[in-house]
């Protein structure tokens, strides 16, 4: 008897692009089918990096703890979407000893090249794809064979590998699609009148020049750093533009982003073929198919025996950082945040604006019906009390003595187009009680264009007034409000009835 062995010509990976155009008398062999699973799965694949991207979808928290064998990293179960479109699922939850992996012999020389001199050395969790051969039949073959050869696997079934890798795994896509929509955020501002609005194509121009200032290998990315493929133009923005031109602005970097941006920085995983006029060949798989869940940063010391590294007792010798770490919300949770509007916190009250131009002169009203002549303010006795608190007429000086105001009614602080003023008694309660400010300037030959006094509120220990240049369109100057008089009179009401 002789003893062979069978050869076979290695089969061509399956064309993704293509599917099996039955026809009625065909033969459907091993082939076909692979050829049609080929097609089926290489669709879902497509259509979830291309319009979802990838990340974790659910679980997979990365923790740290202390087990059998010293500390370890720990995985739960989840699930997540690998830059190619496959699902990974983790399950049950799994866990790695961090000195077990210290003491490997295919991890020793890294880790002595990678180790800082602080004595700390940079992991990263890394989940990715991988496929295992279960559940085996008999299959038919020659005489004499093996157990072994006379069983073949029926099934191929998903799978995952985690690894600890001791560099950074590439995610151009993730990092460039974070960092456009900051440079996005960090560039465009409000415009409040046309001439400083930047034009479409300026703006368009400047998105482009920061991609390719950005761009390997101009700008080659560090190790174990994110991609960073924008760069501020010199100078930097902002760009202004009119708050009803931004959904027009935005909508054209977004497009950009997806006609031209998007594919710089996008694995072409089916190449440059075309199934019609050459094979399709995709891209075998490889290291740049996982997802990064963490990078750790560990404190390591070496042992007292053998002096190999491991890593140091201190509580947090372990630190887990997950900034990079690219995820998916899913769409039910998009749009809960849509419909509740989740909007920040209110910001701080900004200052006040300069006043505006006086306009035209309203119509004058018909004459009102003359009452009863009195020589008293009278209010009705149901309402509560009403009075004159401070009057004068006085400079707007800060520091000239109120001699001839009424109840020291004084000038405050002095700032461009506005003055301050005070008086005995004056507090800002107006829970309790009101004031009415009125004012007028005296005459003034060298100021005789200036507009009217207009009240600029109550402040904590004064209130303001506001005097508007219309010659010069903007608030009068200090230097000028110190040589104006105002004729004030201020009352004060009360919202409750004492007693």
């Amino acid at each position: 008897m002789t003893s062979f062995t069978s050869t076979s010509v290695p089969r061509a990976a399956d064309d993704p692009t293509k599917h099996v155009n039955f026809v009625q008398g065909m033969v459907l062999g091993v082939d076909d089918f692979n050829q049609e699973f080929a097609w089926l799965s290489e669709r879902d694949r497509w259509l979830a990096r291309d319009q979802l991207g990838y990340g974790t979808a659910w679980g997979l928290a990365v923790t740290s703890g202390l087990g059998t064998r010293g500390p370890e990293v720990r995985v739960s179960p989840g699930v997540a979407l690998t830059p190619r479109g496959q699902l990974a699922r983790v399950t049950p939850a799994q866990c790695a000893s961090l000195n077990d992996w210290l003491l490997a012999k295919e991890n020793r020389a890294g880790v002595e090249e990678n180790v800082t001199g602080s004595q700390r050395l940079r992991l990263w969790v890394v989940l990715c794809y991988r496929e295992c051969r279960t559940d085996p039949v008999p299959i038919p073959g020659e005489p004499c064979r093996s157990e072994e050869d006379s069983m073949a696997p029926s099934r191929v079934t998903d799978n995952f590998r985690l690894e600890l890798r001791l560099s950074r795994p590439a995610q151009p896509e993730e990092d460039a699609v974070r960092d456009f929509v900051r440079w996005m955020r960090s560039h465009i501002e409000v415009a409040k009148d046309a001439p400083t609005s930047v034009s479409m194509e300026d703006f368009l121009k400047a998105i482009r020049d920061a991609v390719a200032t950005g761009s390997p290998p101009t700008s080659p990315p560090s190790p174990n750093s994110p991609l960073d493929p924008m760069v501020d133009a010199s100078p930097p923005g902002p760009f202004f533009i009119l708050k009803e031109d931004m959904e027009r602005y935005l909508r054209a970097a977004l497009r950009l982003w997806v006609t031209e941006l998007r594919a710089l920085w996008r694995p072409n995983w089916l190449g440059e073929s075309h199934g019609c006029t050459a094979p399709v060949t995709p891209e075998p798989p490889g290291p740049g198919d996982c997802v990064m869940l963490a990078e750790l940063e560990v404190a390591l010391v070496k042992s007292g025996v053998a002096g190999d590294w491991q890593v140091d007792d201190a509580a947090d010798a372990i630190r887990i950082l997950e900034e990079d770490r690219p995820y998916l919300l899913h769409l039910r949770m998009l749009q809960e945040l849509l419909v509740s509007g989740v909007t920040g916190a209110t910001g701080p009250e900004g200052p006040q604006g300069p006043q505006g131009i006086q306009g035209p002169q309203g119509i004058q009203g018909p004459e009102g019906q003359g009452g009863e002549a009195a020589d008293v303010v009278r209010h009705p006795p149901e309402l509560p009390e009403y009075f004159i608190v401070a009057a004068g007429i006085l400079s707007a000086a800060p520091g000239n003595p109120p001699n001839d105001t009424y109840n020291r009614l004084r000038a405050f602080n002095l700032a461009e187009g506005h003055v301050g003023f005070t008086f005995d008694g004056y507090s800002l309660s107006p829970e309790k009680h009101q004031y009415i400010v009125k004012a007028m300037l005296v005459f003034n030959a060298e100021f005789a264009h200036l507009g009217p006094v207009t009240f600029g509120g109550l402040k904590q220990d004064h209130f303001l007034l506001n005097v508007f240049d219309p010659k010069a369109g903007g608030p009068v100057g200090v230097d000028a409000l110190r040589q104006l008089r105002f004729v004030i009179e201020v009352s004060q009401y009360f919202l409750k009835k004492e007693g």
